[in-house]
């Protein structure tokens, strides 16, 4: 008999949900917002009632059985009977509720309370929702009394319309599981590293366990973490895997990876998130059915979509998702998410899975605990998630608005922010910058007051033209407070004073224990990167525990390919000018001397552009090689443009002038002569700053080295991303420049890769 699990939750959403797509309060009012407001009602259950109470059952349609599971929010014992409770969060005003409002919690709630009465041979049960405003934390109760003959006809019903699609759901996981035995690595041969690399990450997900991996580039990693990722799906209860990177590119590797074992036999189903604003069909991303077709009646159709693309299609690319959108009539960025719930692998950015304002909410932690993360390139989530951690709050934006409202309550409680954040300006006057113990009570409580008369107007007067910065204002005040249940001492507040405009942030300087907190909610965690280095670094920043696997692997090519210069210039901000000319000159040293393609990075795009002057000059203004520069704010199609130049085979020289640490400087993969010389320019480190040094004193109180933590290791990150743009496969050959006086001292040379080693100093001499 085929089985088929599925959550009270997912099975009411797919049957029940209806209407539109309206988030013109998307990020503040989804209704769902869990944890916190549920244990704020939870702790008012009396002695004998029951919290988070784990109900299953069985339904039996044909060969199929379909197991219906979930977690009740409570059960309350009262005088008149058992009730079931189910705790909802929302910004809408509770006089606006009523008990019609939301049929799919009723139809939750209802699941629940038919299994708990099939058990327990009830023939009544009480079946409650509890409203929670988020703001106010007031609360709204509803109740109904429902007969066992009554829930028992209603859960039928609802098993009825979910059989078609549940067999669908059946038949592709039964193709999935049939094709991972006898699927093959999907190339005639392992490179060195390949197989322990895929040994490490299969053992990790078998034992449900978490993997620090540096494995240099040209191993391959992409495949070789996916492959037995997905053999370890047939031989354990891993049911999902979530691809997760900062880079479109790297997206894209995924993808082929998935095709190429397609093409040995493989059938599971995949999704790439792309982010809404490039996905969008409509010129302004307004999600809001009086504007956009495709949120008017939104799930009226996606399921028909869902049935369609599922029949139809194995790898849900942006062409695929975009394709099916249109021929239903959905918006193609819902339509993603509703997908990566039901496919096999999702492949999107860290944030759908660690920022807690994007992440897919609506997992159930049942599901995580079938699902294994592999974060590719992780040395950029330090940065990504101290910023997805991260919030502030400027009063400038009240200010604005006070010249916009006027009278009411909405303009009381836009005055009530500013006159808080004046008090915060007055008693800081003269400073640029200051360190708070917490925030201050009266923010919070006038920012508390602003969400909820914000909300008010902007539900009831949508069309006025101010709402932009009443909205954005909005959202604003409504991440400070949701950062702020966050903030301990891995945080810093600090506060900015410009213009006589204050900004008040909410700093968090260590992410590890929040990324940490995320991780063990999934079966296994593969975090890999060709530049893990320092590893004690990155594993202690990635929330990595004792007990985590580690694997450090070498390179797979022959050092001798590549030829490592350190050129003892001085490239240090005050140095610039009196150096550029002679900088200039190295590089075209080395253009002249090394055959083919060239890529140089730069600190700034100011250093990039005072040292592409002195090359034109050099360079006869391009009449001798070719030269293209980086610009800023460049378009999807420009940068495909600019990667597109460098080509085998061509008679002139092509050199391209870049940033170290954008788009260009990892990621990018230029195989044989389509590059053959790499100049990095510095040492990568960061401007010093106020969040720099905060994170270096932090660390330093930690007894770590702090300078190293905020500024030299990230920077060195930079370097070696750069540096392995040049050698991406076993043919390849070229040199790299590494411009700066400070790679020559012990602490630059001991975060050398080994293949680095062998590296000469500017006048020839090796080392």
């Amino acid at each position: 008999m085929n089985e088929m699990k599925i959550s009270v939750r997912s099975l009411v959403e797919y049957v029940y949900r209806g209407g539109n797509i309206d988030n013109r309060f998307r990020s503040s009012s989804s209704l769902m917002e869990g944890t916190l407001i549920h244990q704020h009602v939870q702790r008012e259950y009396k002695g004998e009632d029951e919290k988070e109470v784990f109900l299953k059952t069985e339904f039996h349609c044909g060969d199929m059985k379909i197991i219906v599971h979930g977690r009740c929010d409570g059960l309350l014992k009262t005088d008149k009977g058992v009730v079931v409770d189910e705790i909802k969060s929302t910004s809408m005003p509770l006089d606006e509720l009523t008990e019609e409002s939301f049929p799919v919690y009723w139809a939750q709630a209802k699941g629940y309370a038919y299994i708990y009465a099939l058990d327990h041979e009830l023939d009544e049960i009480h079946v409650q929702v509890t409203y929670v405003q988020k703001t106010t934390k007031e609360k709204k109760r509803f109740i109904q009394t429902c007969r066992f003959d009554e829930l028992s006809a209603f859960m039928e019903e609802t098993i009825a319309a979910y059989t078609s699609y549940a067999r669908i759901l059946v038949h592709i996981r039964e193709e999935k599981t049939k094709s991972i035995p006898d699927l093959d690595f999907p190339f005639p041969s392992y490179r060195p590293g390949q197989r322990k690399l895929a040994g490490a990450v299969y053992k990790t997900l078998k034992e449900e366990r978490n993997l620090f991996g540096q494995a240099p580039t040209g191993i391959g990693k992409t495949v070789s973490t996916l492959f037995p990722a997905i053999k370890a799906m047939g031989d354990s209860d891993t049911e999902r895997l979530f691809y997760l990177t900062a880079k479109t590119i790297t997206r894209m590797t995924a993808e082929e990876a998935l095709a190429l074992m397609e093409e040995k036999g493989l059938r599971l189903r995949s999704v790439t998130l792309t982010a809404k604003d490039k996905i969008c069909f409509q010129e302004e991303t307004i999600c809001q059915p009086e504007y956009c077709e495709f949120a008017d009646g939104y799930y009226d159709r996606v399921n028909e979509a869902m049935v369609d693309i599922l029949r139809n299609e194995t790898r849900m690319t942006r062409n695929v998702i975009e394709a099916y959108a249109r021929k239903h009539r959905v918006c193609p960025f819902e339509f993603s998410l509703d997908l990566a719930y039901i496919v096999d692998v999702v492949i999107g950015d860290y944030n759908y899975i660690f920022d807690p304002r994007v992440s897919l909410k609506r997992m159930a932690q049942e599901d995580r605990k079938e699902t294994a993360l592999l974060v590719d390139e992780s040395h950029n989530l330090v940065e990504r998630s101290r910023e997805m951690y991260s919030a502030e709050l400027s009063g400038g934006p009240f200010y604005d608005l006070q010249e916009l409202y006027h009278g009411g309550e909405l303009a009381e409680a836009i005055e009530y922010v500013s006159a808080a954040f004046d008090y915060l300006l007055k008693e800081h006057k003269g400073k640029e910058s200051f360190i708070l113990e917490e925030v201050p009570g009266m923010i919070e409580e006038a920012v508390e007051h602003f969400i909820t008369k914000a909300e008010l107007e902007l539900r009831e007067e949508p069309e006025r033209h101010e709402n932009d910065l009443l909205l954005e204002t909005y959202f604003a005040a409504q991440n400070f407070l949701k950062v702020m249940q966050l903030v301990d001492d891995h945080y810093v507040i600090y506060g900015t004073i410009e213009k006589n405009d204050l900004l008040l942030r909410l700093f968090c300087v260590d992410p590890s224990y929040l990324l940490r907190e995320v991780t063990k909610n999934y079966r296994a965690s593969v975090f890999f990167s060709a530049t893990l280095s320092p590893f004690a670094y990155y594993k202690d920043m990635l929330g990595g525990k004792k007990e985590d696997y580690i694997l450090q692997l070498a390179s797979p090519y022959d050092y001798e390919q590549v030829d490592i210069t350190v050129q003892p210039l001085s490239t240090r901000y005050k140095d610039r000018e009196r150096t550029s000319v002679q900088l200039a000159e190295n590089l075209y040293t080395m253009v002249d001397n090394v055959k083919g393609n060239h890529l140089f990075f730069f600190p700034s795009y100011h250093y990039m552009e005072l040292v592409y002057a002195e090359w034109l000059k050099r360079n006869r203004q391009g009449k001798k090689y070719r030269s293209i520069i980086q610009s800023q704010g460049m378009t999807e199609q420009e940068r495909d443009d600019f990667l597109g130049s460098f080509q085998e085979g061509d008679k002139q020289k092509l050199v391209g002038f870049a940033v170290l640490g954008g788009v260009f400087s990892e990621g990018v993969d230029l195989r044989g002569d389509r590059l053959n010389g790499v100049a990095v320019v510095g040492i990568g480190l960061s401007p010093t700053s106020m969040e720099r040094n905060l994170i270096k004193d932090y660390f330093n109180e930690k007894g770590k080295p702090g300078y190293d933590y905020a500024y030299v290791y990230p920077g060195m990150n930079k370097v070696l991303q750069a540096g392995g743009r040049l050698i991406r496969s076993e043919k390849d050959h070229g040199a790299i420049l590494l411009v700066d006086d400070r790679f020559l001292t012990n602490k630059y040379l001991s975060l050398f890769p080994p293949e680095w080693s062998h590296y000469q100093v500017g006048n020839g001499s090796k080392t």
